[in-house]
């Protein structure tokens, strides 16, 4: 039987749930956490250089290149607006 690989996006998710659960054992304000888990997704950059190579070794076909390239910018892109929501829901002052 064939292994069953976890979608793209269920990974992003996972992340930022991971990212999340750990801040708020560790104390953190949940929107704090949220911040952190956020950021998790700013890698785009990385994320394009791997996914360059692989397809250069012929490891990921190009059909799968760009859809991973397209979450890799989405995901970055998003990231700002995210940050820019959970921040404006901070106390006043801080």
């Amino acid at each position: 039987m064939a292994a069953v690989r976890p979608h793209h996006r269920d990974r992003h998710c996972g992340q930022v749930r991971g990212t999340f659960a750990a801040a708020r054992l560790t104390g953190l304000r949940w929107r704090e956490a949220a911040l952190l888990g956020v950021l998790m997704n700013t890698r785009g950059l990385m994320e394009l250089i791997v996914l360059n190579v692989g397809l250069e070794l012929g490891v990921i076909s190009p059909t799968l290149f760009a859809m991973m390239v397209l979450m890799a910018l989405v995901t970055t892109m998003l990231t700002s607006p995210l940050l820019r929501i959970l921040k404006l829901q901070t106390i006043p002052g801080e």
